[in-house]
């Protein structure tokens, strides 16, 4: 994976598949997930930056929308309450 340190970006489209950003700094700039390989962003500071999805990354996002809109709202809450890093309890499991 290639990393960048300590870099600050203005007003640019970054694609993050593939790259470990640490300690950079985003302006104005979108930034792009496809889902194509890994990413981390450490340290980072964002400045009226947006975040988009696109190919296997949006393709993943629609689902979770279609899910939640069809009646698996409680999985979909459950999936973002555990990338929040909440402990909670998957649907349908038993609690010890």
């Amino acid at each position: 994976m290639q990393i960048i340190e300590n870099q600050t970006f203005t007003k640019k489209r970054i694609e993050l598949d593939g790259t470990q950003f640490q300690n950079c700094t985003f302006v104005e700039c979108l930034l792009v997930y496809k889902g194509t390989d890994g990413t981390a962003m450490n340290e980072c500071q964002l400045d009226n930056t947006g975040f988009a999805f696109e190919g296997n990354a949006a393709k993943t996002i629609e689902l979770l929308a279609a899910m939640h809109k069809g009646g698996f709202a409680e999985l979909v809450e459950a999936t973002i309450a555990t990338i929040r890093g909440e402990e909670v309890q998957q649907p349908g499991t038993a609690q010890a």
